[in-house]
């Protein structure tokens, strides 16, 4: 009986990569210890190449790739103002005091430890700019200063008297009885504010208000003087401002976090350890406050620690968990612990190979073990469970390893190759983790394949020699599942599939139109454990204040184009607020200013230094002269004299029910403390007069280390600008929003949000891309793989071909097509060719990516269903899944095709080694469900979803579907051998009856 379209010779002994296994198992084999020898002594290289040489990068900028523009913009500002971000330590309090007391005591201690604390800042000491003040103002706010200087130009000639109380209030009486009479002289009985009403009213109004304070309070003072210049200057009162929200409830420090020697991989932890001790003992000191730290390297410092702990916790439970399943698996410890020699060796070259090829690890890459891991040990797990199981049917040691080599050694590297190459595909994409990790992770697996016949073979040479078959251990066989299956193919079937896509069509919502159901969660916050202190203390700083820990930063090339900058951010709907040094300075040359600075100086020259002792004060007089000035208020027509009236009204009332004696005291103590108040002022305005040019160098220290860069000898100085968002904006939607504004005004803004924004959109367009070459180079190496030999080339070169003149004529013509667009019209073309050349082999590899898709189908589904969303965390394990789909797929299919010709029913090795690998890596990351780190226990549980999908498939799934080919081929195969039968048996009867005639034609 014939077969049709099967390559089942080539499939029983492994075509052209079984021979080659087999010859290699057997030089294995023969010489055990020679190649042990070999492996030990590269092994040892390696490690050590690996301990000399491999460096780490802890930073997540080093995930990004420098070419990358957003990132050069980024780099070029680490450059000029230092990369690190602040520390904040929080203290909160309902006495504004009591906060700056703790931020005095704070302070200064972090200033003692240069080592480990730059750039303190809790306080703004802006003395040194009293001297130059009036150079914040314009000319025409000189002038205007010098005329209002003139109505005290009695007191500054020495004419102290005229500031007495009944003095003032005769003149305010005297102006106001003229400007009533000039409003008499018009012709409307409503009058319009005027400038000169506005300034005698508004004088009135201040020291009346004074004059109630002070007497409703005796420590009430309010100054009864109008400013000489009325304009606010901007640090220019020559006072010590704290860092605090507006209500005086939250005080903050600021302070940068210095690298020591021995934190090359542990990042700001020193500084924050350090700084923790120190607010413990702050807060003894201050028990009614509230101190808390946070801060991005207090958020990323408490996530690491978090995660080592958990991670320390669940290495313990999987490790225990595995080695249980390895032992359960294959009954006993001398097999599983064969596997992870060779799975330690294989790492150990794969350290090697990375510091070769790449030089480093990242955050990212560094996770390339736990893949390895997850993968690594599959290939050793299908060798020894194929072995075990030919060993069981009687054959000697190195006959069963050249047939486990040729049988199984063809599935192995199929299922290497593709994952392999499905990880290599992630170097084409642009954020350099995911490329640098494709590179480690794409190798290793190689590497440990290459170990599965390398060393495996020759390990169990050496330790099964002596054993004989029946003292090995025979693993398990799912007797009652394949019988199952086997039985009701047809059935499980329709079951599994109807089952896949019930859960698979819960990804896409269509009520209201198409929307996905999975969403991509990118807030970091979200990846932290609950509870944690930094993430709380962050969380009441943006509500309680204006402060954030996230900002934006656009560098300036001189002050006026940092000024212009600010007022364009300010009027963006998304920020909040702006900071920068260049709006602190003079808008105004010392040129255009000093005339009038040096008519201040000399005017104010000759003020007495001491206070006048002022005389007496009689109260009639005093009380006479504020009953007529209320009386000319009430024939002045304007809007606010009654409103002034009313005050001073109310003052009388009050002080006529004083005794004489408490008049007279009252009268000279205000009188006095008044007068005092005036010559302070003055002196203020002397003491600013200074007209050498104000510069930025004239600003804090500490804010001119943050906000201008120090260039190098003859290149000038960069003006930085912080921009804060008014909105949270670790969420994706309100981060959006910000860039984009930000961009509108200055194309090369750049900062944490930005890179977060930026590096969140590429490692999603990474992964998607990575996902798509992936899927065509599996594609492509399952074709390889099952395609005949006559057929390989014409179903894929041609189309490349194709592909390739297309994308030269388009690029000729500049017309600009997606690589995307492209590699999908090959992947079209080649399943078209092989559909018709080579139908069934095409078939085999298709089905080889059904646990892939389907699983994947299927833990989609239960994640919509869960209403569980991918994250920045446990989207590096999507590339574990497919791995893992792949290689079961591949496994199974060619367990298939080695029984070509009857009804399949899945090996008992083949749904051993699927099951045990598939457990393993379930085990060794549901581990990581008990972390507190939601991150972590994010990884856990998609690995855990994903492999237990794909190992559904594998073993329920996938059989069912190719029993049910299986069955209807023999059947076809039966029918053709039947009718081929019937055609012999009649030929047959047609020749005898001829020979019969023949004979009687003869006699």
């Amino acid at each position: 009986m014939q077969f049709p379209h099967t390559n089942q010779s080539s499939e029983q002994d492994g075509g052209i990569i079984g021979c080659t296994l087999r010859h290699v198992t057997r030089a294995v084999s023969r010489y055990p210890k020679l190649t042990l020898c070999l492996v030990m002594l590269l092994t040892f290289a390696a490690a050590g190449y690996t301990a000399m040489c491999l460096d780490f990068r802890t930073q997540r900028a080093d995930l990004i790739d420098p070419r990358a523009e957003y990132h050069k913009r980024w780099l070029a500002y680490t450059e000029q103002f230092g990369d690190q971000s602040d520390i904040v330590v929080v203290v909160e309090s309902n006495h504004s005091e009591l906060i700056r007391n703790v931020l005095d005591d704070i302070g200064p201690r972090l200033e003692r430890e240069p080592e480990l604390f730059g750039g303190v800042l809790y306080r703004i000491d802006t003395s040194r700019l009293r001297r130059k003040g009036l150079q914040y103002f314009t000319p025409s706010e000189l002038q205007a200063g010098l005329r209002n200087l003139e109505q005290y130009g009695s007191a500054i000639s020495g004419r102290w008297d005229q500031t007495r109380l009944d003095v003032q209030f005769s003149t305010f009486a005297r102006d106001l009885n003229t400007q009533a009479r000039r409003q008499d002289q018009l012709p409307h009985q409503v009058v319009t504010k005027n400038d000169e009403t506005d300034r005698l009213l508004s004088r009135i109004d201040q020291l009346t208000a004074s004059l109630n304070g002070s007497l409703e309070n005796a420590g009430g003072f309010e100054n009864p003087w109008p400013r000489i210049i009325p304009s606010a200057v901007p640090l220019a009162a020559g006072e010590v401002t704290y860092l605090m929200n507006k209500r005086g409830t939250m005080g903050f420090v600021q302070v940068k976090p210095n690298a020591t020697p021995d934190s090359s991989f542990d990042g700001a932890t020193t500084a924050v350890t350090r700084l923790r001790e120190i607010i413990a003992e702050v807060s003894e000191r201050y028990p009614e406050t509230r101190i808390g730290l946070t801060g991005i390297p207090v958020l990323e410092n408490d996530e690491m620690r978090r995660s080592q702990s958990d991670m320390t916790s669940a290495s313990v439970v999987s490790f225990i968990a595995v080695a249980v399943l390895m032992f359960v698996g294959f009954r006993g410890l001398r097999h599983p612990l064969l596997s992870l020699i060779m799975l330690l060796v294989g790492m150990t070259w794969t350290f090697g190979y990375t510091t070769l090829v790449v030089g480093h690890l990242n955050i990212l890459s560094v996770s390339f073990a736990v893949i390895l891991i997850g993968l690594g040990i599959d290939f050793a797990i299908h060798y020894l469970a194929r072995y075990l199981e030919i060993r069981q049917t009687g054959k000697d040691l190195r006959p069963a390893l050249k047939e486990t080599s040729s049988s199984v050694g063809t599935g192995i590297v199929t299922a290497a190759l593709t994952t392999a190459m499905a990880f290599f595909c992630a170097t084409f994409t642009d954020f350099l983790g995911v490329a640098e990790l494709g590179i480690i992770a794409g190798g290793g697996i190689l590497i440990c394949a290459a170990c599965t016949f390398l060393v495996l073979p020759a390990l169990v040479a050496l330790s099964d020699g002596d054993l004989e078959p029946k003292q090995l251990p025979a693993p398990f066989d799912f007797r009652l599942l394949r019988n199952f299956i086997a039985r009701f193919p047809r059935i499980v079937t329709i079951a599994s599939i109807a089952l896949v896509l019930g859960f698979g069509s819960q990804v896409i919502r269509m009520e209201d139109g198409f929307e996905w159901r999975i969403k991509y969660d990118s807030n970091l916050l979200n990846l932290q454990a609950k509870g944690i202190d930094s993430v709380d203390v962050q969380q009441r700083m943006f509500e309680q204040s204006d402060h954030s820990l996230l900002y934006a930063v656009s560098v300036a090339d001189s002050a006026e184009d940092a000024r212009r900058l600010r007022r364009e951010f300010e009027k963006l709907p998304t920020v909040d607020r702006v900071e920068d040094l260049a709006s602190r300075l003079p808008t105004t040359s010392i040129a255009e200013t000093s005339p009038s600075i040096l008519a201040f100086r000399q005017r104010l020259s000759r003020l007495p230094r001491q206070i006048p002792i002022m005389p007496q004060l009689n109260p009639a007089s005093v009380g006479r002269n504020m009953e007529a000035t209320l009386q000319a208020l009430q024939r002045v027509k304007h809007p606010d004299a009654t409103a002034a009236a009313e005050k001073i009204d109310q003052f009388l009332d009050r002080f006529e029910a004083l005794t004489l004696e408490e008049q007279s005291q009252f009268l000279l103590a205000f009188q006095q403390r008044a007068t005092g108040a005036l010559l302070f002022q003055l002196h203020g305005l002397l003491a600013a007069t200074e007209t050498a040019p104000l510069g930025w160098n004239d600003l804090p220290v500490q804010l001119q280390n943050r906000f201008v860069s120090n260039p190098p000898e003859g290149e000038s100085a960069k003006w930085l600008l912080q921009i804060y968002p008014k909105n949270e904006i670790w969420d994706a939607a309100p981060l959006a929003s910000f860039v984009q504004d930000l961009r509108s005004v200055d194309p090369n803004v750049t900062g944490t949000p930005l890179q977060n924004y930026e590096a969140s959109r590429q490692i999603q367009f990474s992964y998607q891309n990575a996902s798509l070459y992936a899927l065509a180079v599996v594609l492509i190496v399952l074709l390889m793989d099952f395609l005949s030999k006559e057929q390989k080339f014409l179903v894929l070169l041609p189309p490349f071909a194709v592909v390739v003149f297309a994308a030269m004529m388009l690029q000729t013509r500049q017309i600009p097509v997606s690589p995307t667009i492209l590699i999908a019209a090959y992947l079209v073309m080649i399943v078209a060719s092989a559909s018709i050349l080579d139908y069934t082999n095409l078939r085999d590899a298709l089905l080889a990516m059904v646990p892939p898709v389907a699983g994947g189908l299927l833990m989609f589904g239960l994640f919509a269903v869960f209403g569980l969303n991918l994250n920045p965390a446990n989207l590096i394990v999507l590339p574990l899944v497919l791995g893992i789909g792949v290689d079961d797929g591949v496994h199974v299919v060619h367990d298939f095709r080695l029984q070509r010709g009857r009804r399949y029913r899945t090996s008992a090795s083949t749904a051993n080694a699927i099951t045990l690998t598939s457990l393993t890596t379930m085990a060794g990351f549901g581990s990581m469900l008990m972390a507190a780190h939601r991150g972590l226990a994010s990884v856990g549980l998609v690995l855990v979803i994903g492999v237990g999908g794909c190992l559904f498939v594998s073993l329920v799934m996938l059989p069912a579907v190719l029993t049910c080919l299986s069955t209807s081929e023999v059947d076809s195969d039966s029918d053709e051998g039947d009718s081929e039968l019937e055609n012999t048996q009649e030929n047959k009867n047609q020749q005898q009856s001829r020979n019969k005639n023949n004979r009687r034609r003869a006699a």
